[in-house]
């Protein structure tokens, strides 16, 4: 055999195909999915920042009495604390999808695995908010019914009625935090993850 008989069966060959560029197309469509996750991050955190410096003048828009301030900012600044710090938690896994190049399973496994992390730091960052809207609720319960609480604090006879509202409104409250928890992540972000999710189900049957 010559050497261009050599060539010849070297490109006939290497023309046979290799499975590598479908994968490699199956990895690009999870960019889009992870493009969706970042930009609804982006917005979110737009929208959450004016929220919580809004959050800060509850106390004048409501016009709670002067008492009620200082438990009213000691919880604030136990909230500004909580939100750094799962901000900064949340702007890091920004970045870092932001840098991943999809060209192996590996990294989009590694990608599926940091949504699947900050879901769950997401839903405990929305529920360690239930404090906070403890205390806001139970401030504004007093401060509607002021002159009751403070007679009942003179006196020391309670009511029953006051009781009743603030167990109901409570319960109320941590029960909407908790659905809106979770439709909120169901329609932000979880089919977006879903679908990263399908697209490495597709490449393990491959």
């Amino acid at each position: 055999m010559n050497f261009d008989d050599l060539k010849s069966a070297w490109n006939k060959d290497t023309s046979t195909n290799i499975t590598v560029p479908s994968k490699i197309e199956e990895l690009k469509r999870a960019e889009l999915p992870l493009d969706k996750i970042k930009k609804n991050m982006r917005n979110e955190f737009l929208l959450q920042v004016p929220s919580v410096i809004l959050l800060g003048f509850l106390p004048q828009i409501l016009h709670f009495k002067s008492t009620l301030y200082m438990p009213f900012y000691a919880m604030y600044i136990l909230l500004i604390i909580t939100t750094i710090y799962f901000f900064v938690r949340f702007y890091f896994f920004y970045k870092r999808i932001g840098k991943i190049n999809l060209n192996t399973k590996d990294a989009l496994y590694e990608v599926n695995y940091d949504i699947k992390l900050n879901m769950e730091l997401y839903k405990m960052f929305c529920y360690m908010l239930s404090p906070f809207l403890f205390v806001l609720y139970a401030l504004y319960v007093i401060n509607s019914e002021y002159e009751l609480f403070i007679n009942m604090i003179q006196t020391g006879i309670s009511s029953f009625y006051f009781y009743l509202f603030f167990i109901i409104g409570t319960i109320a409250t941590i029960t909407f935090l908790h659905f809106l928890t979770f439709y909120w992540l169901k329609f932000y972000y979880s089919k977006y993850a879903i679908e990263v999710e399908n697209i490495l189900k597709e490449l393990k049957e491959e």
